[in-house]
């Protein structure tokens, strides 16, 4: 992520209604095991090889980690390179291995995956620069070097069932030309051919070491990669690292960017893609316009859509931020849930503010790269523990909301602006009659495996069924779930949902003419507001 990225990648927008929540996937506590390997499948992600359940990844970046950032990050320099470059003429190349090496064994412990896994949240994004792995020279640094902080994470994580994506958001040379991909003003991949050959094994050797690893959930091929070179797409890179990747590794999935516009990457069918997911960064850089953001949220959900149902593929929002506008991180994240879209913010943590991180504000002295000597740097940056951080937590419960914990959610139904209940301890069928969220008010929504949802009412404790000897009438009564218990989750072209009951393939409607609303599966399409529902994490 570029703190700093140029006004031109602002998307065009336009403004349109609220979206909002569909099923909370289950709590992804158990460790991680052969069956849990993801694949894609269709638009969505599968566990057990891709034809297993649906699986939404939510999660963090763990920004500032293994590729500093200036802004972000106790770096003390302009980016990473400069770092190391510094520190190498100052003391050596042992001394500056050691400071970076410590560096990284303050910035994420194990702690911190605990933090990750108690809100609730299944997957990490992982940054890397590539110099962790190789040297400035092309040689490859000892697996104990290149792979020390890299499989403890991913031990840590598949013991507390999360998912890693690994992603080389340094790559050598750079991509982009800003800081974040490791060195600022340099954007040489596409022109040095050494560059590119380097990039290719640096992904040859990852796929070897983490083939069949079911922990990681893929390998994310390049970071916001901008090409400057007229003779070499983006979409030819990325084809390039894909069959070096796929000649290892068939079967991971693999992340390719649709970075600033959707335009500036092919569809997969073009170099015969095959279980890839393809990733969004959204970024709108009016910060202070609660309209823009809005409307730029609404975008972003129309270009996803498209793409979903006429690529078919799983897409993936590998970094954004809605500054502090919270009702506006529970839309975008309610509907990319909706969707059936996995998510990480930026970032887990920040020294600054600015509501970028799940912690931030430390306001520990940086070191002075060039001034202060190696063990004054060292233990300046022992400060830069999570625990000397503040923790986000307004932002911190909006994850929980939705994340992968069992949590509650409420539904609205649109006809009326009232949620649904299951009176009388679910014995009557639905009813959109309450101003309030209660007990009988609050359902846990389930992903099924074939992509539908359930719904699980606390009234009771049981399932809503769409009763067709009832004449399609929604009721919580079932003790399982089978096909009248299943539900399609549709968008409307406002951002609502409306459901379609697979036990007759109706819409749910809450037709104020009758029965009071009392919903009932009995409509052929989407009218209007009668079919249509807004549901949100419940308080």
């Amino acid at each position: 992520m570029k703190f700093t990225k140029v006004l031109s990648l602002l998307l065009v927008i336009c403004f349109a209604i609220g979206l909002l929540v569909t099923a909370i996937p289950s709590a992804a506590s158990a460790a991680i095991g052969a069956s849990d390997f993801l694949k894609t499948s269709g638009t969505v992600i599968k566990n057990n090889n891709g034809s297993g359940s649906v699986v939404n990844l939510h999660g963090t970046n763990l920004g500032g980690w293994l590729l500093e950032e200036n802004w972000m990050s106790p770096l003390g320099g302009v980016d990473e390179w400069t770092v190391r470059q510094t520190l190498t003429n100052r003391f050596g190349v042992a001394t500056t291995d050691n400071i970076i090496a410590g560096y990284q064994d303050t910035w994420i412990q194990a702690s911190d995956l605990d933090n990750i896994k108690n809100m609730g949240l299944n997957f990490v994004r992982v940054p890397i620069y590539w110099e962790n792995l190789m040297n400035r020279d092309g040689s490859m640094k000892s697996d104990a070097v290149s792979f020390r902080k890299l499989d403890w994470l991913v031990t840590q994580a598949q013991q507390r069932g999360i998912y890693v994506l690994l992603d080389l958001h340094g790559v050598p040379g750079n991509d982009d030309g800003w800081q974040s991909g490791g060195r600022e003003g340099v954007n040489e991949l596409w022109t040095n051919t050494t560059y590119q050959a380097w990039t290719v094994q640096i992904w040859e050797r990852l796929a070897t070491h983490y083939k069949g690893n079911p922990t990681i959930a893929g390998y994310d091929l390049l970071n916001e990669p901008v090409s400057n070179n007229s003779n070499l797409s983006i979409s030819q890179m990325y084809d390039r690292l894909y069959k070096a990747v796929r000649a290892i590794d068939p079967d991971h999935m693999i992340y390719v960017e649709a970075f600033g516009y959707w335009n500036n990457i092919v569809s997969p069918s073009t170099y015969g893609w095959t279980n890839v997911v393809y990733e969004v960064h959204n970024y709108n850089w009016s910060n202070t316009d609660y309209n823009s953001q809005s409307a730029s949220v609404n975008q972003w959900f129309t270009d996803i859509i498209w793409h979903q149902q006429n690529w078919n593929i799983p897409v993936f929002a590998g970094e954004f931020t809605l500054w502090d506008f919270n009702d506006l991180w529970e839309k975008y994240l309610s509907g990319l849930d909706a969707l059936n879209v996995s998510w990480t913010n930026w970032t887990y943590k920040v020294t600054g503010g600015g509501n970028w991180g799940l912690y931030q504000n430390n306001s520990n002295a940086f070191p002075d790269i060039n001034n202060d000597s190696a063990s004054t740097i060292s233990s300046k940056l022992t400060k830069f523990s999570t625990s000397n951080f503040q923790a986000n937590t307004a932002l911190q419960n909006i994850f929980k909301s939705y994340s992968n914990l069992a949590g509650t959610s409420s539904i609205k139904a649109v006809a009326n602006s009232k949620y649904v209940t299951a009176e009388n301890a679910g014995a009557n069928p639905l009813i959109p009659n309450r101003t309030t969220v209660g007990g009988w008010e609050k359902f846990i929504l389930v992903n099924n495996a074939d992509g539908t949802v359930s719904f699980l009412s606390m009234a009771n404790n049981k399932y809503v069924t769409a009763d067709l000897n009832q004449g399609g009438r929604l009721i919580a009564r079932s003790q399982g779930i089978a096909g009248w218990e299943k539900f399609k989750k549709v968008m409307n072209p406002d951002g609502t949902l409306a459901f379609q009951a697979m036990a007759n393939n109706l819409f749910v409607c809450a037709d104020l003419n009758v029965e009071s609303g009392t919903l009932v599966a009995n409509r052929s399409s989407v009218g209007g507001a009668w079919e249509s529902f807004v549901i949100t994490a419940a308080p």
